[in-house]
Formats: structure tokens, sequence, C-alpha cells
């Protein structure tokens, strides 16, 4: 249930101080304002918010709330999928280790050459080969410059164990690469040759995205008190050096202490970190060479067990950057009137939850359209984004975002082609042989695969009643799927909700295999921060997904249409690719769109500045940050 009666919490209740910030932080910080507030006293009380001066100085401490129960688990910037999570891609790894290109300027999802490793790629071999100069500024936090042998060592790691990198999929990079020059001769130049003549702009955003150079110096070898070599040149060698590197990276207690995480080519160094909270604590890398030289002191990420824990920080003044949560929306003017920022952070992805076509029940009747757009006909995306999720929602159409705007988001993509009506959903079921019964369950009285039958696979006495696995952990989201199960009883769809752990779902989705029994039939973990992302892929192109036995598609979905329509995607540098396959998602409803939501509505102090715009891609630039 949401809370109910919100008043002033103070954080000396039952929400205890994030470990993180010691008392003796929390004390300097109560003495600051002692001293602020005479300053504003002996001036006369000019006025009665905090200060707006945009006047800052070198120094000082910045807290940052993280989403509740989710922290940093993973250090090693090669990760894989059933260990990660954003903070980890997003919002700890890249402090400390940049990836060859940048993507997101001024809140646009873009490639970002100022703030990348290399230039511009370019082209020859009649656009085959790609060839990619590091820019010679960037150097290890030891000193060493990064060279093509970064690059190679990460590329060897990549073709040697994709099947445990998260960004891999079959048929992409480095499936697609028939050949790698990393010369000694010229060690800020590579090469990579692919097996055909590939989209200029997928190779940009989908494949050269992947690539994190890593100290190949320091990190090519095979245990803690073994010598650095030459490893990873050989498969069995660098099978032997990511088994090391990952053992190493899953023992969270040395993150401050290993040598390894020392060798960094990023803004940041972790100077804390607590395994049993993930609170962590960042500090300027004197080496560092790159873009954006920190002026803070240190960077802090406090963790938090519930959207209350947070609000009770915030409001006690823990925070420089934390979150509203949708339950305590109505709270943004306490904040505003003393002088704190409030701003959407809108990512860009999509949110969809997910039918199993290949369940041998629910499957043959999720493949007719017709079923899934009276579905998605009784999903009223707007009364759920104003009404549950008071404004910080916003309707989804297709894979490409409505929000943030980007060059991909055609007029076309814009309009619902399903808006909400319980008449047309009754009126689609009825016409193709069911029988609606309200707030009952329809049954399929016209079996067969002639225009008005219920379709193929869809036996006499069929029920539209089926259960849906939902993610626990926000009422908000609880609330939205409740909205939606009651909106499809209208026209006599039975949903059952099952609420388990995000990690219980993901472990159950996987396409149904012969002779093997199906754990789900539909799957919703969408809420906030688990709805998918453009990236490491920032090319909005939704492959992964729906392209038939692609990485990501657990649905089991297949069409041969929309297989073209990607395939498309990767040869052809036309935008108007993109809204191509987009505009078929939009209207085949592969998955049924949801709300997608903000990552977060941040609440943001009036002393932190160079905070804003934010990331689409939910990157954090703290190395620009300063207090005032």
């Amino acid at each position: 249930m949401a809370r109910l009666g919100l008043g002033l919490r103070l954080a000396f209740g039952t929400d205890p101080i994030p470990q993180s910030k010691s008392r003796g932080e929390v004390v300097k910080r109560l003495l600051a304002a002692v001293a602020a507030l005479s300053a504003l006293v002996v001036a006369g009380c000019a006025s009665s918010t905090p200060s707006n001066s945009s006047t800052t100085h070198r120094g000082g401490t910045a807290t940052f709330a993280l989403p509740p129960g989710t922290v940093a688990t993973y250090i090693f910037p090669f990760v894989s999928g059933p260990v990660s999570n954003n903070i980890d891609l997003f919002q700890f790894s890249p402090f400390l280790w940049r990836p060859l290109y940048w993507y997101g300027i001024n809140g646009k999802p873009t490639i970002n050459y100022a703030q990348s490793m290399a230039g511009p790629p370019v082209y020859s071999n009649g656009g085959r080969t790609v060839t990619v100069t590091l820019n010679r500024r960037f150097t290890w936090s030891d000193g060493k410059p990064v060279t093509n042998r970064d690059v190679e060592m990460w590329m060897n790691l990549l073709v040697n164990e994709k099947a445990n990198y998260l960004g891999y999929s079959p048929g992409s990079i480095p499936d697609d690469i028939s050949s790698m020059s990393f010369p000694a001769s010229t060690p800020y130049t590579f090469s990579l040759t692919f097996n055909k003549v590939y989209s200029q702009l997928w190779i940009l955003y989908d494949e050269l995205s992947e690539i994190v150079p890593i100290p190949q110096h320091a990190w090519d070898k095979t245990s803690a008190s073994g010598t650095v070599g030459n490893y990873d040149l050989s498969a069995a060698g660098t099978k032997a050096v990511y088994t090391f590197l990952n053992a190493q990276s899953s023992d969270q207690s040395t993150y401050t202490t290993n040598p390894l995480w020392k060798t960094v080519d990023g803004p940041w160094l972790l100077s804390e970190f607590a395994p049993s909270t993930g609170a962590a604590t960042f500090v300027p890398n004197s080496a560092y060479t790159g873009p954006g030289k920190p002026t803070i002191s240190r960077f802090e990420e406090l963790p938090f067990t519930s959207t209350a824990a947070e609000f009770d920080a915030l409001r006690s003044g823990q925070l420089d950057y934390g979150y509203l949560p949708a339950e305590d929306s109505n709270q943004a003017s306490y904040f505003k009137s003393r002088g704190y920022t409030i701003n959407n952070w809108a990512t860009f992805g999509f949110n969809d939850f997910f039918l199993n076509y290949t369940d041998p029940t629910a499957g043959p009747i999720f493949k007719q359209l017709y079923i899934r757009q009276a579905m998605q006909s009784l999903i009223n995306q707007s009364a759920i984004s104003s009404d549950i999720w008071h404004g910080q929602a916003f309707p989804t159409y297709s894979p490409i975002p409505i929000t943030p705007t980007s060059e991909y988001l055609s007029s076309s993509l814009q309009q619902n082609p399903y808006p909400y009506s319980v008449a047309h959903a009754k009126s689609l079921l009825t016409s193709n042989g069911w029988e609606v019964v309200p707030n009952g369950t329809d049954s399929c009285v016209r079996p067969g695969t002639a225009s008005g039958d219920c379709g193929a696979g869809i036996p006499s006495g069929a029920k539209l009643a089926f259960t849906e696995e939902v993610a626990t952990g926000s009422a908000p989201f609880t609330a939205e799927a409740e909205a939606m199960v009651s909106s499809w009883a209208s026209a006599g769809i039975n949903v059952t909700i099952e609420q388990k752990s995000m990690g219980a779902i993901f472990a159950t989705l996987a396409p149904c295999t012969s002779g093997s029994a199906c754990a789900w039939q539909m799957a919703n973990f969408g809420e906030p921060g688990g709805t998918p992302t453009y990236s490491p892929q920032y090319l909005p192109a939704p492959g992964p997904w729906f392209g038939t036995g692609a990485a990501n598609n657990v649905m089991g979905y297949s069409n041969s249409r929309m297989d073209q329509l990607i395939e498309d995607t990767y040869v052809n540098s036309s935008i108007q690719a993109i809204q191509n396959v987009a505009k078929y998602a939009a209207d085949q409803l592969p998955c049924l769109w949801e709300p997608d939501y903000y990552y977060q509505t941040s609440v943001i102090s009036s002393a932190l500045h160079g905070a804003l715009p934010q990331d689409p891609n939910l990157n954090l630039y703290p190395q620009y940050w300063s207090l005032s």
C-alpha cells in the first residue's frame, strides 16, 4: 500500500542515517547550516529559502541517492547479465573506466565525441573496414598511455568469452568481424573488418559502443601473484584471464584494496565501499587526463532499502541529489519552496510486458493479432500515468520513446494506434469467434482458421484466462498491474497476478522447448529502473528483443516481416529504416505496451551545480559538479 498522511518525518525515527554518511559529516553539515542561518540573520533575513547563488568553490562532499534496493554489485567493466544492473553499468564502472565512445550530450542520447576516447571512425575497403584513432591525451592512473593494446585485450575477451558478456547478441559484434588489426607500430590506431558492409550508423551506435579499453599492462594475468603477460593472445589464455578477473570482481570486500581496481583511466577512484549496504565513496583520480576534472573532494552514493527511507533522508538534508517517490509527489512544492530543483529524469528506452508465444495453452492465443489488439485497447495508459503515477509516467506506443524526444521519433510514432476502448476490444473478440462474458471468462465458440474463427491452434471452449507474473517492490507499479487486470476483465479477459521478485521473474523467462513445461504466460517487471534502455547498444532498433532467436527475445516471438525490417537497420544508415521497424512493432504488438516511467523525479539541492541536464542513458557526471 502507498503511504498516506504525509507529514514531516525526522531522520531520527525508524530509518537510520545511511551508513556511508558518518555522524561527523552530519554534524559538519548541521554546523554549516547554523553558520549559514547566522549569516542570513546578520544580513537582515533577506530570504527565507536557501540561496540560489551560483558562487562555487573547490572541495566538499556531494551525496547521491541510489534507487531502493539497487546497489553496485560488479566492478569489472566486462559485465555479464546475471550479475549486472543499471548502477553497475552507468553509475559505478564508468567513473573508473571510460568506454571508447561516449553517448549522451545535453540531455540527448547521441554520440558525444568531446567525452569520447577516440575520434570519428573512418571507413575504407568499400565500407567493410573501420579504422579508429585513439585520443593520445588519455592515460592510466599509473601514467601508462591508453593504447590499441588495451582495446585488443577487450576485443579478445569479447571474442572468447562473449557468452559471459551482457551486450552480446548472436550475429553482432564480435560474430560479424572477419579480422582485427592492432599494429604495434601505430599504437593509437586499430581497425576492424566486418564480414559485409553494414550501416555506419549501426556500427557506431551498436558495435563500437560495446568497447571499453582496459589496462592490459596491469590486468593480463591469471592469478593475483602471477606476472602480467600476453595471455589474452590465445583462447586458452583469455579464458584463464577472464576466470581470474571475474573472480576478483565477485569479491566485493576487496574493491578498495585490490591493486587491479586502482588502475583506472576515469576521473574517479573508489575509496570506500560497504558490501553489506552498497554505500560507495569516490575521490578524484589525480592522474586523470581526460575531459572534466573533478572539483568536489568526494562523491558518495548512498543506498536505501525503501523509498520511505530515502524520502526521510531527503527531507532531513542528508542528500544533495535525491528523488521524489511517486507516492510523495504532492511534496514537490515543499522542496521547491526551499530552493530545490525538481527535474524528471527520462531514459532512452521503452516499456512493455512479455507474452509467451511458446506456451502450449496461451501461445496459440497470443499469436492472434486481434487478441493482442483487444488487450492493448484495454490498457488505459493516460489514466495510469496521471492517476497512479501522478505525472511520473507517460504512454508507450512503440520501441521509440516519446520522452526524451529524438530524431527517430516520427509524427506517426507519437500517435496511439490502439486508444483505450472497451467497446472496440469486445468487438474484436466477438467478431473473431469468442463469447464475451464481461467480468467473467470469454470462451472460443467458433474454432477454426477461417475469417471470423478463433484462429489456428485454439480449440473449442478455450478460455481467455492467463497468469501474469508481476514484479514486487513498488506500490504504484502493483496498482498499475491491478488496473490493467480490471480493464481486461471488463471484456472477459481473466488475468491472475502472481507477484514475484524481479530476480525470480528473470530466472523463469525463456521460451518453452519441446518436452519442457512452461513456467510463465505473461511477465511484467517494467517498474522504474527495470525497463529496457538502449545501451550499450544505443540505436533504437528493437532487433535484440523482437528478432527471431535474438538474445533478449524471451517470448519466442517470430515474424518474418519484422526480421526483414530489423535486418534493414543493420545495413541501411537512414533513420527511416529505424522508423519503419518501430511503426511495424507499434501496429503488430509483439509485446503489449504500457506506460514508461521517468527513471526518477530528481530533487537537487540549490547548493549543487552542474547536475543538469540529466543524461538519458543514465550516466552521471560528478566530475562536472560543484558545491556553493
